[in-house]
Formats: structure tokens, sequence, C-alpha cells
């Protein structure tokens, strides 16, 4: 038990730096990797970073790993009506701006709108750690990361030749379950894992009863060969997720409306060297390459009354539609990178490397429509309608190259310098599309000739896009004060425009958005100033931010614009860099250690002005402020050991004027109890029970359409072995 007492009681919110202590004085601090490339401590990290460690995670009970960073300060959790796609803005940068890697390596999403990605598709049954790096960090890491990067640092082996863990939750909210199982060991220069999960979940219970349309189905496996040979190691992963989800709708807009992904799945194969050459000029060599496909099946139907419709000078208004749309998507991701880690003077460590990149993305898609209107013609009814039927295949591919370089000087023993500059390429290219259907007109009276079927081709010829630029970043580091480490830094954020962005003409809601090849990167200028400290009871880690970013990617009614194929559709619109925004926020995160329970508080404050295409607005869905506060608390029994966590969040209220309409969000409130009960002769079992919103609070938060859960209860346990 005096194990359970260290790494709970001593640091006892495991967001800033896990379940490690930081007491004053203490040398074995967590070592991170995302912050400069390389293995340092997270006590010198020159950016501002938290870290989930495994011991938070064992205690995690949400229902997808998103639900992992939601106290994070600077981060807020996005579904866009997803239920099972939860997804992760950054300092009030949409999704689409933040890089998700697994074990160092990118998943990218090419198959993604302005404010869409991937999702945080990964199990964290066999995640180990994970990284949250806040702000731009282009200079080591290339496009994508204006808002952050989030790095999931999976298991690698154990102390063992074989461990492993067994574990089950049951979630009141979605009456769902969750299964996962994981076996990991080494034996003698071997290591391996071998993991899988399973999850369940129906509809979610809110305050009003269950919602429709909220269900749904994930399953992954993974594994893990690793081998040491000196001072070389090799290592190979295999990961699978697959997840079934469809979309949250209240509107009343339409008579019936379904959006459904069926099946989106993320496979993925990566290999990995290390060499710790150690000498005086070279410290070590690091290459790893990967290959990961991304299959996505999405179906829309909707049917709409009122709808008004013309086609080739007949007119029908107040008519009825019914819209069928499907795509198939196939996304081929490659990669490779390779770094060096040199010391070429004294105080110096020089990180040099580059890398490349390939997505390959194949589409076919469908769409069928039917226009139906009952008229009178001469006093005679007809039931006439228009059916167009198209189906259309397409091939696009992105490709990047970067040189990246990056210095960390001592200058002194209390002061350091990092400098940083990466050189970036970039290629687009669309192979062409073709599409071919027909438009069938029936029922039309017999005298006015247009019943019958016209053919319809069409085909878009090959476009090539190439862009380069070169990004820097510097950060300067004091640690000359006692128990303090102070940092003021500068970086630049760069993000080029997806394939979607570039090339997709994307029909969803019985409306189109054209790609626009003649887009430009999104670029931002950031500056942070941080501190942290720490001593035997207190625990302080802040930071103030700027960033003005520039070109943002949006979309703009189409008006007859040549990047909608002179469509004047009302409902049609095109992406364009036509938004700008400036962004300052202030973090926290303070925790007591001095009293037998421990209060803490953990939040943002942000204000946010988005720069439209003829206005400007403060009212961009920003909550001025969000936090969590608590206190814990660790009691030690003869048997077992309980840590109890009893805590509130909040977010004030926020409004959003940058759409056609204006959103309102109300502020709220809620109240938690968390319980961790561990036993067992080895401390091998826990069991985790969380009551969430105990007050049963009816809200919705500013970045998700789904409202929140009232009050539940999960339960879960687990088995080490």
């Amino acid at each position: 038990m005096k194990k359970i007492m260290t790494h709970t009681a001593v640091c006892l919110l495991p967001l800033i730096y896990g379940n490690t202590s930081l007491a004053a004085g203490q040398d074995d601090e967590i070592t991170v990797i995302s912050d400069g490339r390389t293995e340092q401590n997270l006590w010198e990290s020159p950016v501002s970073m938290q870290v989930i460690d495994s011991e938070k995670l064992s205690r995690f009970t949400g229902d997808q790993m998103a639900e992992a960073l939601r106290d994070i300060p600077g981060v807020d959790i996005v579904d866009n009506s997803l239920a099972g796609r939860k997804q992760i803005r950054i300092r009030g940068e949409e999704a689409s701006r933040v890089l998700v890697l697994i074990d160092g390596q990118e998943v990218t999403y090419q198959r993604a709108g302005p404010n869409y990605s991937l999702g945080l598709l990964i199990d964290p049954s066999y995640v180990e750690r994970v990284e949250v790096v806040k702000g731009p960090h282009s200079v080591l890491y290339g496009s994508q990361a204006i808002g952050g990067i989030i790095n999931f640092i999976t298991r690698k082996g154990g102390d063992s030749p074989i461990g492993g863990k067994i574990k089950v939750m049951y979630d009141s909210a979605t009456a769902g379950w969750q299964q996962s199982a994981i076996a990991y060991g080494s034996l003698r220069d071997f290591e391996y894992r071998l993991s899988g999960s399973y999850s369940d979940q129906g509809n979610r219970s809110t305050p009003d009863g269950r919602l429709p349309g909220t269900d749904f189905r994930n399953n992954s496996q993974s594994a893990w060969l690793g081998y040491r040979l000196g001072q070389h190691k090799f290592g190979l992963s295999l990961d699978r997720y697959k997840v079934s989800t469809q979309t949250y709708n209240n509107s009343n807009d339409y008579d019936s409306f379904s959006v459904r992904i069926p099946n989106l799945e993320r496979d993925k194969i990566g290999l990995f060297y290390d060499w710790n050459v150690g000498n005086s000029l070279l410290k070590k060599v690091h290459l790893d390459a990967y290959r990961q496909n991304i299959k996505r099946e999405f179906r829309n139907d909707l049917v709409q009354s009122g709808v008004d419709y013309s086609y080739q000078g007949w007119a029908m208004t107040d008519s009825v539609m019914t819209l069928k749309t499907g795509t198939n998507d196939k996304q081929i991701s490659d990669g490779i990178t390779v770094q060096t880690d040199l010391t070429p003077w004294d105080n110096h460590l020089l990180i040099v490397g580059g890398q490349w990149s390939r997505d390959d993305v194949k589409q076919t898609a469908s769409t069928n429509v039917t226009i139906g209107k009952t008229i009178s013609f001469f006093g005679s009814p007809y039931n006439i309608n228009i059916n167009p039927n198209i189906n259309s295949d397409a091939h696009w591919q992105q490709t990047h190259w970067s040189l990246f370089a990056q210095d960390e000087w001592k200058i002194t023993p209390d002061w350091t310098w990092t400098l940083g500059a990466r050189q970036y390429w970039v290629e687009s290219l669309s192979y062409g599309s073709t599409s071919n259907g027909t438009v069938t007109r029936y029922g039309f009276p017999a005298m006015t000739g247009v019943n019958g079927s016209v053919i319809t081709n069409s085909a878009k010829a090959s476009q090539r896009e190439h862009d380069s630029t070169t990004v820097t970043a510097t950060t300067l580091r004091y640690s000359g004060f006692t128990n303090t480490q102070l940092r003021a830094s500068y970086a630049q954020g760069y993000v080029y425009p997806t394939l979607t962005h570039k090339f997709y003409d994307t029909s969803a809601g019985g409306s189109i958005t054209y790609g626009n090849p003649n887009l430009k990167a999104e670029r931002s200028d950031n500056y942070e100033l941080g501190a942290r400290y720490k001593n035997a009871e207190w625990l302080l880690d802040g930071a103030v931010y700027h960033s003005r970013a520039k070109d943002y990617i949006t979309t703009l009614n189409c008006a007859g614009s040549a990047a909608c194929a002179g469509s004047t559709d009302a409902n049609s619109r095109y992406y364009a860099n036509a938004n700008s925004a400036k962004t300052y926020g202030l973090e926290l995160h303070a925790e007591y250690l001095g009293w037998t329970v421990s209060p803490y508080v953990t939040g943002n404050v942000i204000r946010r002005e988005l720069e439209l295409e003829n206005r400007s607005t403060f009212d961009t869905g920003e909550p001025a402020l969000t936090g969590r506060v608590g206190v814990k608390h660790v009691a030690l029994f003869n048997l077992f050991s309980l840590e109890s966590d009893a805590f509130l969040r909040a977010a004030t209220r926020a409004k959003d004027s940058t759409a056609d309409q204006v959103t309102q969000h109300a502020g709220w409130a809620t109240a938690n109890l968390a319980f961790t009960a561990t036993f067992g002769k080895d401390d091998q079992y826990q069991v985790n029970w969380a009551l969430n919103n105990l007050l049963d609070k009816r809200y919705t938060t500013a970045h998700e359409g789904i409202p929140a859960s009232g009050f539940s209860t999960v339960i879960g346990a687990s088995m080490a072995f």
C-alpha cells in the first residue's frame, strides 16, 4: 500500500504530470517525447504540455479516447453530432488544425472539411500515455499542427515474460458495455504486446429521455513486436480500429433525415528503428515508416417537403424531394521519418531530420434524387417526377516533403534557448474524375413531350498544385528561481488544404460544397508566456497565449463563382480563404498537496475574434471560461485503498455569430463523483465507479451537437496479471 500512497497522494490530479510525484528535489520525473521529438523531462519542456499517464488511463471510464482529454485546459471535445467519432479542438482551433500521432506517426485524413478530422480512433487499453502539446509545432511535425499535437504512446512490452489486464465497464447513460484485454511481456531481447477491445453503446440517456440516432459500436485489435540487438532496437506495430455510427438529428427541416457511417476503419502497420550511438557527436539515429489505410462508407437519406425545383424551363414549387447519396472512400497513407540527435558543440542538442508522406485517395459516389408533385393540367391531375441518378469516380493524391532542424542551447545553467526551422514542400494532384448518369422525367402531360430519359456525362481534367514554405519557432527558458521554470516562445503555424478542400465536390443534405484548387495554406503567428512551479505543497502550471491566424479556409455561397462550375444554387457553397482570427487565452492548473484532502482547479479563459468575409465578430462560439474544480482524497485500509474525487465541471455561455444563423449556448455546471478501489496482494484488482451529472442537469456543450447525458453511473472492473 505504500506504493499507492506514493503515486496517488503526492500528485492527485494526473493531468499535468500524470501520476508521477513531482515534489521538490525528486529526480525521477516523467519523460516525454512529443515536445522536441526526443526524450526530455516534462519539467524542462520548452512548450505548454500535459501528459495523461497509464495510472490515469487505468481509471478512465469514458466511452471513447477523446473523453480522457476533456479536462485539459484549452482542450474541447467536438462530436459533429456523431456520437461514435469524437474529435479534439485545442485553444479554439478546429479539429482539422490539430495533428494526431500514434507513436509519433501521423494519422492524416484527407476526406475532411474545414471543421472535421478522422477523430481519435484508438483503443485506450493499449495506450501507455497521451502527450498533448498545445500551440503550433509545425517546425517539428509539419502541417496540421496550428492548434497543437496529440501523441498516443502505446505500450511496447513488460518487465516479465507475461503480464496483462482484462477490463469490463458498464455505462448506464448508454446501457452500453466495453470490454478490453491486453497481454504483454519481454523475454530476453524480445518484447511483445497483443490487445483487443469491443464496445457496444446504445442511445444516450438525457433528462428528456433517450436520444435516437446516438448509438454506436467499435472494436479494435493491435500488436507490437520489438527486438533489441546491442544498441539497436527494431519494432513492428499492427493496429486496427473500426467504428459504426450515425448522425443525431433533432431538426424539423426535413420529413425524415439520416446520415450514417456504417463503416469507418483504420488499419496501420508501422516499422521502427532506433540506434543509440552515444558518441561525442552522434547520440541517436531514429527511423520509422508506416502504411495506413482508412476506409469510410457514408450514407445520406432524406425526404423534404416544400422544395422548389426547376429543370429546362419546367418549374415545380412546393414539391417533395427524396435524396439518397452514398460514398465509399479509401485513403492509403505512406510515410517515412529519419532523425538524428547530435551534440556538435558543448551544451547543444541538435535535432536534424526529414520526412516524406503521401496520401492517395480514391472515391466512388452515387446520388439518386426524386422530385415529385401532383399538378393539374387543363383540369386533369398528373403525378409528375424528375429523377436524376448520378455515379462518379475520382482519384486524388497529396505528397509532402520536409527537412527540419532544432537546436537546444544551454547558454548558462539557468538559461536555455531553443531555435528551430522546417522547410516544407507539398504537391496536390487530381488524376481527374468522371461522372455519368441519367435524368428521367415521367408523368408529365403527353402533349408536353418531356417524358423520357437524358444521359449525362462529365469529366474533370487532371490538376496539379504546388506550395512551399519555411516555418520557424523559438523558445527562451529560465530556471534560476527556486522550484520555478519560466518560458517565452514564438512559433509559426502552417496548415495546407486537404484534398477535400482542393478537389472534392461533396454532396450531402441536399446541397453541394465545391472544392477549390486555388486555395492557399492557413498560417498563424503564435506567442506564449508560461510558468511552472512545484514544491512539497504546491503544483502550478500556467500559460498566457496569443495567436494571429490568416487565410482560414471556410465555405462561401456560390453565387455563380467559377469554383462552383457556374452553379447559382442558393444552397451550394465552395471552399475559400476568407477568414482570419485573433485569439487571446490563459490556461491554469493549480493543486495544493499540503492537506489530507487535495483541492485543485484547472481551466482556460479564451477570447477569440474571427474576421469573416465582410465583418468581424467576437461571438465565435467559444465559452469565455471552461474548467474543473474539485478535491481528492486517498484512504488506505488493511485490504484496499480508496481514492475519491468530488468535482464540478463548468463552462460559461457562448454565442456563435459566424454562420448564417446565430446560435446561443447556455452556460452549465455539473457535479460529479468518482471512486477507485485498488486491492489484492499486488494491487492487481481495481474497481472504478463514476457518478456523472449528479443533479441531472440538461445541457449541451458549445462544441458538441448531441445533448449531454443526464445523471448516469459507470462501473468498471479490471484484473491485472
